[in-house]
């Protein structure tokens, strides 16, 4: 760990790596460095030192966009141990909302209009990402981090911000190699991958998308998603099923996709898509209905209604139906 800053809670650990919250030994000196003093910080072993060092790079060639986490790149990068092995680290924004997985596992799942604000932040972020020549690969719930807005700026009917994070799998748009030379002819999260790159190792900005409509099946239907009756399934398996996937399976793999708006419905598809050529871009779908009616329906109710009236109709099931169609709820 950096010597400068002093680790508060252990967050997790991962295949490629631990995060741990830290703060600044000292609040001036993180103010005159223009850095927050809570942060997060990554650090692996020199084992994996690349897969850090490529993080660190993809995140500072993405920075300026609120919706990817800051890297602070100016930072120690390595450091020793107590026990004299070096370890490498990049800090980070801190979450103070946890992961998109967590919010997931704590709600169950959350409102059609809600989603589709958490779709837009996700679609902006990787339009930068793919804008840049880059491709995610592992787009997934919790490699998406979540900003509780502060009580007193919050206004609306939407409470956090989420940034795209973890960036240890990222490629360039048409490059095989992964960090140190190696090739792998799949990588990222079985569960959010996509056919082409289970089937065929093609791993481009489409399987983010792919990942995406995952995603958005899960906040409205809950854990698991698209593939939920077959979570409990071996990865082999569940890898043929994601091989076999066909478009017209999708209302048998998912029938609650029945119950969602004909916007909601709609996108899910345009992600879905078995076709490469035919699943939507991350600008294409910043325009798609279920983005764009969703934010107009809110920002109305909001300019109609103040916060403390929200809360009131809200509890009006009727009313709440009429406005945000059948998967409206407390929140």
């Amino acid at each position: 760990m950096a010597s400068r800053w002093v680790p508060t809670k252990f967050l997790g650990r991962g295949s490629y790596g631990c995060v741990f919250r830290a703060e600044f030994a000292s609040p001036s000196l993180a103010y005159a460095c223009n850095v927050p003093r809570t942060v997060a910080v990554k650090s692996v072993s020199e084992r994996l030192l690349w897969s850090l060092a490529l993080e660190k790079s993809v995140l500072c060639d993405l920075g300026g966009c609120k919706e990817i986490v800051r890297c602070f790149e100016d930072e120690d990068f390595q450091s020793t141990n107590e026990d004299g092995t070096s370890c490498y680290n990049i800090v980070l924004e801190y979450a103070d909302g946890g992961t998109l997985q967590q919010v997931i596992e704590s709600r169950g799942w959350i409102p059609e209009y809600e989603a589709s604000w958490y779709a837009l932040m996700l679609l902006k972020g990787l339009s930068r990402v793919h804008g840049k020549g880059y491709v995610h690969c592992d787009m997934k719930p919790s490699n998406v981090l979540v900003f509780n807005i502060p009580r007193d700026e919050f206004k609306g009917v939407v409470k956090c911000n989420l940034k795209l994070a973890d960036f240890g799998l990222a490629k360039k748009g048409g490059e095989m190699s992964l960090g140190a030379g190696e090739e792998y002819k799949h990588r990222g999260t079985l569960l959010y991958s996509s056919p082409e790159s289970v089937v065929f190792g093609v791993h481009e900005a489409a399987m983010d998308i792919w990942a995406v409509g995952c995603i958005v099946l899960e906040l409205l239907l809950g854990e698991g998603g698209l593939w939920k009756k077959c979570i409990d399934e071996d990865a082999q398996c569940l890898a043929e099923m994601i091989a076999n996937y066909e478009d017209d399976r999708l209302i048998l793999l998912v029938p609650e996709l029945d119950h969602l708006s004909e916007n909601g419905k709609d996108f899910v598809r345009r992600c879905l898509t078995k076709r490469v050529e035919d699943r939507w871009t991350a600008d294409e779908l910043l325009s798609h209905p279920f983005i764009t009616c969703n934010q107009r329906l809110v920002r109305q109710f909001e300019a109609r209604y103040s916060y403390q009236n929200l809360m009131k109709y809200q509890q009006d099931t009727l009313l709440s139906r009429a406005i945000f169609g059948p998967f409206m709820g407390v929140f």
